[in-house]
């Protein structure tokens, strides 16, 4: 994918910065079907940001070596199949986040794992697949000094505050193109096929819940940041955390909203396509009945049974079909009465 590639080529390209903030590239480089860096280093004070793309065995030796983080948690890294969790450790604090994205080739939402480690000085982050909206963040913080120091100052703790409250504010646009995508369905109800509004909001209906089994346990997990009694989450740090678990409930709520909202038009939607269905139905049926003693007078007729009445008058033709039409006519006039058609 060029995009991972091109964000990655930008490393060679780094304006010189000030002496307080350095970017250092260490580690292997992959060969095959592109070359990537395995760690990413960026300082800026005291502190220091990490990020492991893919990572191997070397990369989960280098953190146990300078580290000591515990062997579950390294075994976690390795695999992209965690729930969203907090851990605490004695030295540092360990997260797995989830982040939900759309994939334009199946139209389905998809899960982006992010693992995260707040050590003294250093936040550690761990992706195993390109992660847009956070490769972009890391680029702008190498590219410009201030949004660096923004991210900075306050410490890792701070920092490591600041990158997922980002991560969580680009779900916003997402959701912003599900109810786009909804506005969109309701409008095709009465002009596009049953068909197509049905794939249409299964598809909606799926990814809306899809998002929520994303969403829901990070929501918990967070929610348990008050309850952590730990060094490096002092109560400062504690209070804009509370800020990313108040966006994460407001994520909640509009999917909440979303979903009772596609489930009300679903539920419209059958009642439409079933009076539909019953006009149609009802329509044939008057079809039918008017045409049932049509069909019985011709069969008669069609008989050539001796002594059949006007069956030799030679205006026999006219008068049976004039007393066609009588009949036709009353039917109607009696269904019209009705209010049957």
């Amino acid at each position: 994918m060029n995009t991972h590639k091109d964000f990655f080529h930008f490393v060679s390209h780094t304006p010189p910065l000030l002496k307080m903030s350095r970017i250092i590239h260490p580690g292997p480089i992959i060969e095959g079907k592109k070359k990537e860096r395995h760690i990413h280093k960026i300082h800026h004070m005291d502190n220091q940001l990490i990020v492991l793309n893919n990572p191997g065995k070397k990369d989960i030796l280098y953190l146990k070596k300078k580290y000591n983080f515990h062997p579950i948690h390294l075994e976690d890294v390795s695999s992209t199949l965690q729930r969203p969790k907090i851990d605490i450790e004695e030295n540092y604090i360990f997260l797995v986040l989830h982040f939900p994205h759309f994939n334009h080739e199946t139209h389905k939402i998809e899960s982006n794992e992010l693992d995260l480690f707040l050590a003294k000085n250093d936040v550690i982050a761990v992706k195993h697949h390109p992660f847009l909206p956070f490769d972009k963040m890391v680029k702008n913080l190498c590219n410009k000094k201030k949004e660096r120091v923004e991210f900075f100052e306050k410490g890792a703790g701070f920092l490591l505050y600041r990158l997922i409250d980002n991560l969580v504010d680009s779900i916003f646009p997402l959701l912003d193109q599900i109810d786009k995508g909804l506005e969109l369905i309701d409008k095709e109800v009465y002009t596009k096929s049953p068909k197509n509004v049905v794939e249409n909001l299964s598809f909606l209906r799926r990814n809306v819940i899809v998002f929520q089994t994303f969403i829901r346990p990070e929501m918990n997990a967070f929610l348990t940041i008050n309850e952590i009694h730990h060094p490096l989450m002092d109560k400062e740090l504690k209070t804009y955390f509370t800020n990313i678990t108040d966006h994460l409930k407001k994520i909640w709520d509009r999917l909440e909203d979303i979903n009772e909202l596609s489930g009300n038009l679903s539920s419209n939607f059958e009642s439409y396509v079933s009076y539909k269905t019953n006009e149609t139905i009802k329509v044939l049926t008057v079809f039918s009945v008017i045409l049932l003693p049509l069909t019985l007078l011709s069969g008669i007729y069609g008989m050539n049974l001796a002594n059949l009445p006007l069956a030799d008058h030679p205006l026999a033709i006219f008068i049976i079909g004039l007393f066609m039409f009588s009949i036709v006519t009353s039917m109607l006039i009696f269904f019209k009465i009705k209010n049957w058609i």
